[in-house]
C-alpha cells in the first residue's frame, strides 16, 4: 500500500505538538515503521480524546526524553516530519470507533449491566472488575496490532504541493480551540461558583416562589449556568479568535 506523500513548503507552519491539561495537539500512529524508520501519523486536536484530524504527516523519531520531577513527571518525545500526506477519512473514522465507542464502552458498559440486570449489593465491585479486565484487554490488543498487525504503507513522493485540500489550512484550529475549550472550562467553573452562591444565599428560584421571576429563572436554572455558560463563552473566544486571524 503506497500512499503520495508531499513535499513541506519552505514557508509551511508545522504543528506545536503538545497538550496542557489534555488539551492540545498530539500524533496518533497510522502505519508500522518501514525500513527506512518512517512511518505516517495524523495529528489530532484533543481533548482528552481525539476531536478534530488536522493533518497527516510521514516522520521518524527522533528523541526520547524523560523528565521526572518531585511532584510532576514529563515525557517529550521528539519527530522529525518528512512530508505530508492526506488526510485518510478510513483511519480517522478507526480513531473515533477506538477512543469514542469501544473504550468508554468497555470502561462503562460492564458497570451499567452489573447496575441494571445483577440484583446483587457487590454489583458494582464486580463491574468494576470486569471493566479493569476489558480495558488492559483492550490496551494489549492495540498495542499488538499497532506493534506487530499495522499494515506498512509505502512511500510515493508526488511532484508539487497538496494544495488546501491536505488540512493545512485548518493548523491554526487547534489552537483556537484549545483556547476555546480552555475559556469553556472557565466558564463552567464560573457556572459552579454562582450556582453554589446563589444556592447558599437562597436565590435559587423554586416552583414554590410566590412571584416568580423570568429572567432569574432563565439566569440562574443549573442549564444556563453549567452548559450554556460554558458554551457561550466557549464560542465568543472562537470566534473572537477567528475574525482577528481572518481580519
Amino acid at each position: 500500500m503506497a500512499d503520495p506523500l508531499y513535499p513541506l513548503a519552505h514557508d509551511e507552519d508545522l504543528p506545536e505538538l503538545g497538550t496542557y491539561n489534555a488539551i492540545g495537539t498530539m500524533l496518533l500512529h497510522n502505519s508500522r515503521a518501514d525500513e527506512s524508520g518512517g512511518f505516517f501519523a495524523t495529528c489530532w486536536f484533543m481533548v482528552i480524546l481525539p476531536v478534530v484530524p488536522l493533518s497527516r504527516y510521514y516522520v521518524r523519531q527522533a528523541g526520547y526524553s524523560d523528565e521526572s520531577g518531585l511532584f510532576s513527571v514529563r515525557t517529550t518525545t521528539n519527530y522529525e516530519i518528512v512530508g505530508r500526506s492526506r488526510v485518510r477519512w478510513t483511519e480517522a473514522v478507526r480513531t473515533y470507533l477506538a477512543w469514542w465507542i469501544v473504550m468508554p464502552a468497555a470502561l462503562v458498559g460492564p458497570n451499567v449491566v452489573a447496575a441494571v440486570g445483577w440484583e446483587d449489593e457487590n454489583a458494582g465491585f464486580y463491574g468494576m472488575i470486569v471493566s479493569v479486565g476489558l480495558l488492559f484487554l483492550l490496551l494489549t490488543l492495540f498495542f499488538v496490532y499497532g506493534r506487530y498487525w499495522r499494515p506498512v504503507r509505502e512511500v510515493r513522493w508526488a511532484e508539487g504541493e497538496t494544495g488546501g485540500t491536505d488540512g493545512r489550512r485548518w493548523q491554526g484550529l487547534a489552537s483556537m480551540l484549545q483556547m476555546a475549550v480552555l475559556v469553556g472550562l472557565l466558564g463552567f467553573f464560573l457556572g459552579v461558583v454562582i450556582f453554589f452562591t446563589a444556592l447558599a444565599m437562597g436565590e435559587i428560584p423554586t416552583r414554590l416562589d410566590p412571584e416568580p421571576n423570568p429572567y432569574a429563572d432563565t439566569v440562574l436554572h443549573p442549564v444556563t449556568l453549567l452548559a450554556g455558560l460554558p458554551v457561550v463563552t466557549g464560542m465568543l473566544t472562537l470566534a473572537v479568535l477567528a475574525s482577528r486571524r481572518w481580519r
